[in-house]
């Protein structure tokens, strides 16, 4: 249901160009370390089931819920990226009018709540590369599933990230490191995705696809929002 939404959400914003105010620079840094809280909490969940699979209810903590058993675990692990992703499709939105960030101050919070998103970033698709073998082996649909899931938030952080990267003056060195840092989280989902195609016949040629898909995917979200 949630992926019908967002198909349904990037082909309005294809169609359509939202009029909305622009954000300031102190509300981007403040989402963008939300967001990299709960990519912490995440990973924290990913790592939890890995190490007590299928040994009764495990206990999570704020945002993530109650107990739940590892395999619930595996279905609030979809949730919750699911929930990233509208989080940060609705954070595109209200950035799109926001002017280039020509203060040092303004310019130095976002880096570093860009930084800190991108950080939980790469240690989620590195706690899914190291996981993959137990997650296939508690479920295993989790061996299309979790790498869908991946490719989804993958397009809608590539969109975000164009967006936060194009707020720095295109010569500072604040814009050099985010596409640097942007570079990075790519290929970190590549390998998790890879991981869970590993010892399938057809893993390259699914990681290959992989790569289009998202490529296009991110491409066409990208233009919804000029």
């Amino acid at each position: 249901m949630y992926h019908i939404f967002l198909s349904f959400v990037v082909a309005l914003c294809l169609g359509t160009h939202w009029a909305v105010a622009a954000t300031t620079s102190g509300e981007i840094a403040n989402s963008l370390n939300e967001l990299a809280q709960q990519g912490f909490a995440i990973k924290q969940l990913v790592f939890e089931i890995n190490s007590t699979a299928d040994a009764g209810p495990i206990p999570v903590s704020g945002s993530l819920g109650a107990q739940m058993t590892a395999h619930n675990g595996i279905q609030d692990i979809y949730t919750e990226m699911d929930t990233m992703g509208a989080v940060i499709l609705t954070d595109v939105k209200y950035i799109t009018n926001t002017p280039i960030i020509t203060g040092q101050t303004e310019q130095q919070d976002v880096y570093e709540g860009y930084s800190n998103f991108v950080q939980s970033l790469l240690e989620l698709m590195d706690a899914f590369s190291s996981s993959a073998t137990q997650l296939k082996a508690i479920n295993s649909t989790t061996k299309d599933k979790v790498p869908s899931e991946i490719r989804i938030l993958q397009s809608a952080v590539d969109a975000y990230f164009y967006n936060i990267i194009g707020l720095f003056p295109a010569e500072s060195s604040y814009n050099a490191q985010a596409t640097n840092q942007k570079a990075q989280v790519d290929t970190h989902c590549f390998q998790a995705v890879w991981a869970f195609d590993l010892g399938s016949s057809n893993g390259s040629q699914a990681t290959a696809s992989a790569r289009r898909s998202s490529s296009l995917h991110s491409r066409r979200m990208k233009r919804a929002f000029f």
